[in-house]
């Protein structure tokens, strides 16, 4: 309180740079301040906004300073601060108003790729799939984009905190499989109108191949996944949000193709089937065109979700891992990713 009071009479600059030079010791007294005086602290975040973590505390007691969001932008794009403040970041900008194009597509060439490992028997083994190119989410779906695909049909949707302001920029959850197959045909039509996808084109779920391949990338090892797991790549388990968070703030963990946060964060629903069991898949590797993307199965018959979530330890938050789920469950750990591509579902052997 002393510290706060001080302030009072100090330059905004120099304020700030207290700051800089000791945010652990100045972040609570300059809290107190904007208490005390807002526009003291809206005077200080031109100067504290030359920092990350500056740019966060801004967010905090300024909220409406000019350069705010731009501010905050960086630290989400760079993967800058610890995993809590980046985390905090990301809520601000999405109450901003979030300007990154959440909804890009990046491309995955066509050619031979790797899916499976030996890692796990239910992902064994490995073998090799041919693929043509395709398009898939640089993100999953968020949580802005599926809020309009739910006020233009009318769709209930079962999360307790997807309309909020701060979660825009986190993935939409509470999902079923169906839930986001209606979403991709509903974006089908709207993205054609757009101008966004061709006439020829189609929005849909991800085969399991799909989405190897885009997490995975053009690398053709048979023995092994790509690399060992690393701190910092991916909201698991490891990274102790335990809750997902704004898209795109793993940026040392984006796949080769441009894809982000495709291990952790969410599961990801697949429009392939798994089997009626939990335990094993009765689809198993190598994988066919055995019926196991047919569209139709048994309301029992469970589809694949790839990826792990934020509650997944690194054994499971991988590009290799398959886990499944009846199509009509839900939880706020599950969401989906879009591909876009000019034929129907189903990746080739």
């Amino acid at each position: 309180h002393l510290q706060a009071r001080a302030l009072l009479d100090e330059a905004p600059e120099a304020a700030a740079a207290r700051h800089r030079a000791d945010p652990d010791a100045w972040e609570a007294p300059l809290r107190l301040l904007a208490a005390r005086a807002p526009a003291r602290a809206a005077a200080l975040a031109a100067s504290l906004l030359a920092t990350p973590r500056g740019a966060v505390l801004t967010a905090e007691i300024a909220a409406d300073a000019p350069g705010l969001a731009a501010a905050l932008r960086a630290v989400v794009e760079g993967g800058l601060l610890d995993i809590p403040r980046r985390a905090a970041a990301g809520r601000h900008l999405a109450r901003l108003g979030d300007a990154r194009d959440l909804s890009a597509l990046v491309t995955v060439a066509g050619g031979v790729f790797t899916l499976g490992s030996t890692v796990h028997p239910n992902s064994a083994p490995p073998h090799h799939v041919a693929l043509a190119p395709f398009r898939i989410g640089r993100f999953p779906v968020v949580n802005a984009l599926y809020r309009r695909f739910v006020e233009a049909t009318g769709r209930a949707w079962r999360s307790t905190e997807g309309l909020l302001p701060e979660r825009a920029n986190a993935p939409a959850v509470d999902l079923t499989w169906h839930d986001a197959r209606a979403c991709c045909a509903w974006l089908t039509d709207l993205w054609r109108e757009e101008g966004r996808i061709g006439r020829e084109e189609v929005v849909r779920l991800p085969t399991e191949p799909d989405w190897e391949a885009a997490a995975r990338g053009a690398q053709t090892r048979q023995d092994a996944p790509p690399g060992p797991w690393q701190p910092d790549h991916a909201n698991s388990e490891e990274a102790g949000l335990n809750d997902s968070c704004a898209v795109g703030l793993f940026p040392q963990g984006r796949a080769a193709c441009g894809a982000e946060d495709m291990t952790g964060q969410v599961w990801e629903w697949c429009s392939t089937l798994w089997g009626a069991g939990m335990a094993a898949p009765d689809f198993r590797y190598p994988y066919a065109e055995d019926g196991r993307e047919a569209e139709d199965a048994p309301a029992a018959m469970r589809r694949v979700l790839r990826g792990g979530c934020f509650s997944s330890p690194r054994e499971k938050a991988s590009c290799t891992y398959r886990g499944s789920l009846e199509p009509a469950g839900f939880w706020r750990g599950n969401g989906f990713r879009v591909v876009v591509a000019g034929q129907p579902a189903g990746g080739g052997v």
